[in-house]
């Protein structure tokens, strides 16, 4: 940028800051906007210290589209729509000054060497979906920008290279370099998933080794017994990103039971897609529940305009038109650790693993009607679903009395034998 760049923009509310440290005669003004994601203008980028379109592929950036957009690309995010203003840091720009020309539109003026020193693949992100699917497209959701005036030319790369460099390494990168996820990468080998985990950051995967840790959790019934109420893998949907460190201080419990994470993830896969046929088979709409992702409507329930590609499941491949948000199937693994049991550094299936999916079929409607009660009870939210306490205690009662009800035809059957 060799000239001096003027940007009208928008703004929904804003506010001034003075700095009480610095000397009047050299004063520094920090503004601060919430702009309409839908109108937010192009900004110049010169003092941004990490400019890269590569970054733009990582997941995190893919996080930021879906949450743009309320949910609409990934609903396994649990996006609650209107929230992206929380979620994201916002954008900080250096400018030379600020004009308020209009109570809902400023004027930022800036000289080479200014504009977006943290926030700008954000930014050119946002400014994508304007274009594709369109601004009008885009749900109404702001984003903070914050403009600082009156930085001297030669501090702007300090405060700049500060700005991006303030995150702290992930517990899971730091796992990643000590090899403690290699159990579970030598189990994956030769499957979907084997290049498709983001095991650190800056990896390119479609899964989060977060997500795998979670399933993993909800099958861990030598830490979380039927019987301690108290005591249940209720994280593994409520706060998914802790699990990291409980995986960092139980190595020796997840190794173990890595050799079960293929079956784990097939039977994830399995309960997110097996209802639909045997739900709709007897007189139920699946792709109407509330709790189903569907590829016609959105998060409101809502039809899109234009339907999703077809969702992939991540282990097996199968492609779906409907399929159960992770609100939903979270309680449902966490009641199937009734199914595995830890002997030693071995977990093992009770009956093998193709009793654990005859299980399902054979309960999947009960737990279907259970969670539309639960959902409904919960006024359709699904995060609230996802962490309500009572309902991961009924679909686990569900489990618990088939495999009481199985137990007891078994006794039934070796009498009849007599």
């Amino acid at each position: 940028m060799s000239d001096s760049v003027i940007v009208p923009l928008p703004f929904l509310s804003s506010r001034k800051l003075s700095d009480p440290f610095n000397p009047l005669e050299n004063p520094i003004t920090t503004y601060e906007f919430r702009v309409d994601t839908r109108s937010i203008p192009d900004l110049p980028t010169d003092a941004n210290a990490r400019p890269s379109e590569a970054a733009k592929l990582r997941r995190v950036y893919k996080s930021v589209r879906n949450a743009a957009l309320d949910g609409a690309l990934d609903p396994d995010e649990g996006a609650t729509p209107g929230l992206f203003g929380y979620k994201h840091l916002g954008i900080n720009v250096i400018a030379e000054r600020v004009e308020e020309t209009d109570k809902n539109l400023a004027t930022l003026h800036f000289k080479p060497g200014q504009g977006v020193m943290n926030g700008g693949h954000g930014l050119a992100i946002l400014r994508e979906l304007q274009q594709d699917p369109g601004a009008a497209e885009m749900p109404p959701n702001f984003v903070k920008v914050t403009v600082i005036v009156g930085l001297p030319n030669a501090v702007i790369p300090e405060v700049a290279g500060a700005n991006n460099t303030s995150v702290q390494v992930k517990a899971q990168s730091l796992l990643e370099l000590k090899g403690a996820f290699e159990p579970l990468k030598d189990v994956l080998k030769g499957t979907r998933l084997e290049n498709d985990v983001q095991w650190r950051e800056g990896d390119v995967g479609r899964v989060k080794v977060d997500d795998i840790i979670a399933a993993m959790t909800c099958f861990r019934s030598d830490v979380y017994t039927i019987g301690d109420r108290k005591r249940t893998p209720h994280n593994a949907y409520a706060y998914k990103t802790g699990l990291i460190d409980d995986f960092r201080r139980d190595l020796e419990g997840y190794h173990a039971l890595a050799p079960r994470l293929t079956e784990i993830l097939e039977f994830q896969d399995y309960v997110r897609t097996q209802p639909k046929k045997v739900y709709n088979e007897n007189g139920g709409r699946f792709g109407g529940l509330k709790f189903v992702d569907s590829i016609y409507t959105d998060a409101k329930g809502e039809k899109r305009k234009k339907p999703l590609p077809p969702f992939v499941m991540p282990f097996t491949g199968e492609e779906v038109e409907h399929r159960l948000n992770v609100a939903a199937v979270f309680p449902i693994l966490a009641a199937f650790r009734q199914m595995i049991s830890r002997n030693g550094n071995e977990f093992e299936w009770v009956g093998g693993f193709s009793a654990v999916k005859e299980l399902w079929d054979s309960i999947a409607i009960d737990v279907m009607d259970t969670t539309k009660d639960a959902c409904q009870q919960a006024g359709y939210v699904l995060n609230a679903l996802g962490k309500s306490r009572s309902h991961w205690e009924n679909v686990q009662r569900i489990v618990q009395i088939k495999l009481q009800d199985q137990e007891l035809e078994k006794m039934r059957a070796a009498l009849k034998d007599r």
